[in-house]
């Protein structure tokens, strides 16, 4: 069935071998991993056998969580716990890893290297987003003693691609101790500026960080800079330390897990066990039983975030499980992506996935670069022992607090604040946070470094009037394909379910390709998408709460509309919501759209008379659009877009510039 309109209803504004002894799993979150085996192979192997679930998981190309997995083994109970090392012959899907029965299937990324061998990524192998559930994952480890016990452990993870990013705000809105680029030209000591109220004209762009390597620190003009959190010793950031151009994986959640700090207490010994366990502290939340030095430790509430943890807390059990601390460079990341301009405001979820982020309740504590202290870290990863690497903080005089909230108002990802002593570190917050991270390996080619979105500045000229019945193969070439995660808002709707809808599919779900051209005599958009519903049931100024294509456009004389196109279950309809000289625009704008409903495709154009918008050829103009996804009668769910920025309120100084080309 096609639908097809060119008149539309106008609005005004307004396994194998030798069994050993049974495993156990414990769990971390939403995660779980059960009916654990192990076998022996043969004098150089052993096979791990288990079932693993998590209920929020998804990957869209390079988008991705994961599990991160590991093990440990003891033989005996008086005997100690030991990490158990895998052995792969290369990083993805090595020899031997695979899944026997039903389930999702899975990948498998086995980082290698002096630190590697020490754990598993498990992820989706294919795109998709919803739950996982895999029985009989089998993979080799390190050959075992007859009466090993093994224990497997797991922490949700989320993928950060490798790519460059913003740091800080920038520009007037930046406030002490955030990132910016400086842009001072003289010696004039900042506190002076400051104190003449001219230190806003030294407030550069946010810092853009371009590659990997060493980061200028300083008051110099291009550096980057913090005033209040200046670097105590004046050097720059080295390049051996994480500065978050490199991929990475990092925690999902915020805290650990009070059944996962309860298991790695019980695989301590009793004179490690001394300096984690604080009965006044999580003590309430983690019961000890037993008699020492054979103590076994427990939660009431497994999956809650534990309470009370010191930042060497979370460093120990991070080193236990064969993870690193993160670096606040690679915190701003890891929220905000690539995004111009970076927003201060990011919530909830981050740009790659990552849960509880600018929530106001917790503070978080990744390596500082402004102490020497947390210069010197280079990332190395934990070898599977609670005693962290050398070049780790020892404490939180390391560390800088992050997305923590002051008297009037919140600092979001941009602020940045000094920690308390190192006594106080533990009763900071009962829920202070601290993701732990591991660099990605370098032998997973799949994954694809941040692309930012380049447009053709040049708009085409159309040989005669843009034809509407046409469509795309009389349009041009279009100026972008919408199709990745990183086009789909809000961006929860790229990772969770929304009430009982899944979250978004992929391109098959929502994807669209926009045209931008010049006829002689009108400005012409046209968008064809490809939806596999297409539902507006809405009247009169709600059009864009549906299926609907919706349109930014600013001129050099500061003009500015708004307008959206929709094919209503009443027919086609376009609303003004935004603009200048009233409803000229709306009036005189020739449009139309259509739905094929059998190839799932909308098609809408629109032809913008340069007489009414005050566009002559030559003159630069700024550009957005947006794709909004119904779905159902409930209303809008999630909308593509071209560039940020045009969501309410509006920005068109942040669009993308065209001119009209020949």
């Amino acid at each position: 069935m096609t639908r097809h309109a060119t008149r539309p209803t106008r609005y005004a504004p307004i396994a194998c071998g030798l069994l050993l002894l049974a495993a156990t799993a414990l769990p971390a979150g939403d995660l779980k991993i059960e009916n654990v085996k192990l076998a022996q192979r043969d004098t150089k192997s052993a096979a791990v056998e288990f079932d693993i679930s998590w209920t929020n998981s998804w990957r869209h190309g390079s988008f991705h969580d994961a599990a991160w997995v590991f093990f440990k083994a003891r033989a005996g109970e008086k005997a100690p716990w030991r990490h158990v090392r895998l052995v792969a012959d290369k990083v993805v899907d090595p020899t031997g890893y695979g899944q026997r029965k039903e389930g999702i299937p899975l990948e498998f990324v086995v980082p290698d290297g002096e630190d590697g061998f020490t754990g598993l990524f498990v992820r989706r192998a294919e795109d998709g987003a919803g739950a996982v559930t895999a029985k009989g994952v089998a993979l080799p480890c390190e050959p075992q003693s007859r009466n090993t016990e093994i224990r497997a452990f797991g922490i949700e993870m989320v993928y950060v691609s490798e790519g460059p990013f913003y740091l800080g705000k920038g520009g007037d809105a930046v406030k002490t101790s955030e990132f910016h680029t400086s842009m001072c030209e003289d010696e004039q000591p900042y506190a002076e500026l400051f104190a003449q109220d001219v230190i806003t004209n030294h407030y550069g762009p946010p810092y853009h960080v371009t590659g990997p390597g060493a980061i200028p620190i300083g008051r110099n003009s291009g550096m980057l800079y913090a005033l209040g959190l200046e670097a105590e010793d004046g050097e720059d950031i080295p390049a051996s330390f994480p500065n978050g151009y490199a991929a990475f994986y990092c925690m999902k959640s915020h805290c650990f897990t009070r059944g996962l700090y309860a298991a790695f207490l019980s695989t301590l010994t009793e004179e490690q066990v001394k300096a984690r366990y604080h009965q006044f502290g999580h003590g309430p939340e983690i019961e000890r039983s037993g008699k020492a030095p054979d103590y076994v430790y427990s939660a009431a509430s497994p999956d809650s975030p534990c309470p009370w943890l010191s930042w060497a807390d979370n460093a120990a059990l991070a080193a236990w499980a064969g993870l690193r601390p993160m670096t606040e460079l690679e915190y701003e990341k890891m929220i905000r992506g690539p995004r111009i301009p970076p927003s201060g405001s990011d919530a909830q979820l981050s740009y790659f996935g990552a849960e509880q982020v600018n929530l106001g309740g917790h503070y978080e504590r990744p390596v500082s670069v402004s102490k020497a202290v947390g210069r010197a870290f280079k990332g190395t990863h934990g070898a599977g022992r609670p005693t962290p690497p050398e070049d780790w903080p020892v404490d939180i005089s390391g560390a800088i607090l992050r997305n923590q909230p002051v008297i009037g108002d919140h600092l979001c990802t941009s602020g940045r604040q000094e920690p308390g002593s190192v006594f106080a570190d533990r009763r900071l917050h009962p829920f202070a946070a601290w993701r732990a991270a591991r660099s990605a390996p370098s032998g997973d080619s799949s994954m694809k470094p941040i692309a930012n979105r380049t447009l053709n500045s040049q708009t085409p000229r159309l040989q005669g009037t843009f034809p509407f019945k046409g469509g795309p193969d009389r349009w041009g070439e279009p100026l972008t394909v919408l199709s990745g995660p990183e086009d789909l808002y809000p961006v929860d709707r790229r990772f969770v379910p929304s009430g009982d809808k899944m979250p978004w599919q992929g391109p098959k779900d929502l994807n669209a390709k926009i045209y931008l051209a010049w006829d002689g005599e009108a400005l012409c958009v046209g968008a064809e998408v490809t939806d596999d519903r297409h539902v507006n049931t809405q009247t009169l100024g709600n059009i864009a709460n549906g299926d609907a294509l919706q349109i930014s456009l600013a001129v050099e004389d500061g003009a500015a509309w708004n307008i959206v196109l929709a094919l209503t279950t009443k027919g086609p309809a376009l609303l003004q919501v935004e603009g200048t000289n009233n409803d000229t625009l709306v009036k005189t704008v020739d449009c139309s759209v259509g739905r094929d409903d059998e190839a799932r495709i909308t098609r809408y154009g629109m032809r913008l008379p340069l007489s009414t918008i005050g566009l002559k050829p030559g003159a630069e103009f700024a550009f957005n659009a947006m794709v909004l996804d119904g779905d159902d009668p409930g209303g809008m769910r999630q909308y593509l877009l071209v560039a940020p920025a045009m969501t309410h309120p509006t920005g068109p100084e942040l669009y993308p510039r065209f001119v009209l080309g020949e």
